[in-house]
């Protein structure tokens, strides 16, 4: 008794927290499950003075046992699936069985009139018997959970079904069988609420594992692999990312050149063996396009991570890239990041002080410092 007022008591916490109604069916369920439960000694000893009373207890709440399995499953069953007829069918089970209930004390024990609480019930268990047949043939999930959980609790009934409408008496220990297939059907009905909700589970982590593969792939360059504008803004932004100290303007020297005399294939090979050499230590690389790069610098030595990156360029491209005939270099401009700089603003300093490493002959690192009255190029090559 008290395992199933906890579950009832767990269903009914879980049906405020969640919102699904057929939790709500469960608890009612439970209840009738424990009404059952008590009426059998010793507290049914307590409670009835006559055994007769106790038996009467236990065939009305078998009947709204079986009565609000109807709703709950209605309730319970995936709404993916288009089961209108069933649910309707499933409701119907309610009136059919409270009707049950209320006429049960004068049917009871009435001779013909009990054949009649019989002959009703048998019809109860058709029509849950054809509902979950119509469902777990759709392909519902929850369904084939329930069928497994009533599949003693049927075999029960339609044996006392039998020996009552057959053998003409009273099949025994048909309420202690009821109330054992009811327990099962409890416990089946807990693993197939928790198999449900593990698939969504898993459905939202699948689902949130999609939404991030695709920012990522949207943050992403596709040829290179490192990080494209967006993604180098969203680490810019990142506030669980250390605060970049310096930015570097990257551009490939005369990649015309390796891409009329080796063709497109080629120069998007230099263009991978670049994003190689620029993956580096105390660096965030990324590719605004074409042959152009730029990179997050961080530490107070981000000057000699750019050029130092920057260098290893050719060496990169030489090792990746065997079949070009000729050394690619590349030009850097460099621009520090202060405390209210946004991304943008640096790259159009360090821009500025790449268009002036390309000026000055090219293969080589400035950076450009802002006074009040002038800019100053300094050079790191």
């Amino acid at each position: 008794m008290s395992a199933v007022a906890v579950f009832a008591c767990a269903a009914i916490l879980l049906a405020c927290i969640m919102q699904r109604r057929f939790l709500f069916w469960v608890a009612a369920r439970a209840i009738a499950v424990g009404t059952i439960a008590i009426s059998f000694p010793p507290s049914g000893q307590l409670l009835f003075a006559f055994a007769s009373d106790a038996i009467l207890l236990r065939t009305i709440a078998t009947d709204i046992a079986l009565a609000l399995i109807g709703p709950l499953l209605a309730t319970y069953i995936d709404d993916r699936f288009d089961l209108r007829r069933t649910r309707i069918l499933l409701w119907s089970m309610l009136p059919i069985g409270v009707s049950l209930t209320v006429l049960a004390p004068s049917i009871a024990f009435a001779g013909k009139l009990d054949m009649l609480h019989d002959i009703v019930l048998a019809g109860l268990i058709v029509m849950l018997v054809v509902a979950l047949v119509s469902s777990v043939r759709a392909g519902s999930r929850a369904a084939m959970f329930q069928s497994a959980a009533w599949l003693p609790g049927i075999c029960v009934a339609l044996a006392a079904l039998f020996w009552e409408l057959a053998l003409q008496r009273a099949a025994p220990f048909y309420f202690e069988a009821i109330l054992i297939a009811f327990l099962i059907e409890f416990v089946v009905t807990a693993a197939g609420i928790g198999d449900g909700y593990m698939i969504i589970l898993r459905q939202r982590d699948a689902a949130m594992a999609d939404v991030r593969t695709a920012t990522m792939a949207s943050s992403l360059d596709p040829l290179t692999g490192i990080a494209n504008r967006r993604g180098l803004a969203r680490r810019f932004r990142d506030p669980d990312a250390a605060r970049p100290t310096g930015v570097a303007m990257v551009d490939c020297d005369l990649f015309k050149r390796v891409n009329d005399s080796h063709g497109h294939d080629i120069g998007d090979e230099v263009l991978v063996a670049v994003a190689r050499a620029l993956s580096t230590e105390n660096c965030f690389p990324g590719r605004l396009g074409g042959e152009e790069f730029m990179l997050l610098l961080y530490g107070p030595q981000w000057e000699r991570t750019a050029e130092m990156a920057r260098r290893r360029i050719t060496g990169s491209v030489r090792e990746n890239v065997p079949e070009l005939s000729f050394p690619v270099t590349a030009s850097a401009g460099l621009a520090a990041i202060d405390a209210d700089d946004s991304m943008e603003s640096a790259m159009k300093r360090a821009d500025r002080a790449l268009y002036a490493a390309k000026g000055a002959g090219r293969d080589r690192s400035l950076r450009l410092t802002d006074f009040p009255a002038l800019e100053q190029f300094r050079r790191y090559a």
